[in-house]
């Protein structure tokens, strides 16, 4: 999916808030790895140092395609939920912030476990509470017990799932989506929503509700509730024949 200058701003505050992301990447993350829809996340793992072999990009679309002479990267155009590859082809599967963006999204987790080698890991982060983006192709948020059930019956076994961020924080960004969506920024809104008079009145209110709250709400977020996360980083591995249950 081809991005515009709004996500590329959006998906670089989400890498700068995402530690836990990375320190994830550095601890699992090897050998022939294969990014579901992860746009330009090759060049951040490259400059986090983030070790792999080679990075093959899936993406729906040839725009997304980074141009480059590194060898190790391949750019492979797919669906995602039809995957091309043959069975057990990688050692590690992203999928940053793309499930939302899927019809059948369990499609997809299958998918994602059926390309993974035994013993490899698919490390996914999952939102629960996002703002409405990339219309009209945002279609779902996710709790923790989606993603349980969805990964049991893809044959991944979850080691590690967390919370990112909280109710405060999810608050703050809800936030900050309206101001991209007062001002119709391509992808975060739709032509379809109407807004009322009392929309327009209220506007310099409602936009100074906004900014006083922002950073309040960021501050109330350092002690955050973590039942409505950000996002869910989840980090599954595929199961082997004599693994344990």
């Amino acid at each position: 999916m081809n991005q515009t200058l709004p996500l590329k701003i959006l998906y670089t505050f989400r890498d700068l808030r995402s530690k836990e992301l990375f320190l994830s990447l550095k601890k699992y993350c090897s050998g022939d790895v294969l990014d579901v829809g992860g746009g330009r996340f090759y060049l951040t793992a490259k400059a986090k140092k983030i070790p792999f072999a080679s990075w093959t990009n899936l993406e729906n679309d040839r725009y997304s395609k980074i141009e480059t002479k590194d060898k190790e990267y391949r750019f492979v155009s797919g669906d995602g939920c039809k995957m091309k590859f043959k069975d057990k082809s990688f050692d590690t599967v992203l999928n940053i912030q793309v499930l939302e963006h899927v019809f059948e999204p369990i499609k997809m987790v299958k998918e994602v476990s059926r390309v993974l080698r035994p013993g490899g890991y698919a490390i996914f982060l999952i939102p629960q509470t996002s703002a409405l983006h990339i219309a009209p192709y945002h279609y779902y948020n996710f709790t923790k017990y989606w993603i349980l059930k969805a990964t049991k019956q893809a044959d991944l076994r979850i080691v590690q799932l967390k919370p990112i961020g909280g109710r405060f924080s999810s608050l703050a960004s809800n936030l900050f989506y309206f101001f991209l969506q007062s001002f119709r920024v391509k992808g975060m809104s739709a032509k379809d929503s109407k807004r009322n008079l009392l929309f327009y009145v209220l506007l310099p209110l409602t936009f100074l509700y906004a900014l006083i709250n922002i950073p309040v709400l960021l501050l109330f977020s350092l002690g955050d509730l973590t039942e409505e996360p950000n996002n869910h980083l989840v980090v599954a591995k595929k199961i082997k024949k004599n693994d344990p249950v």
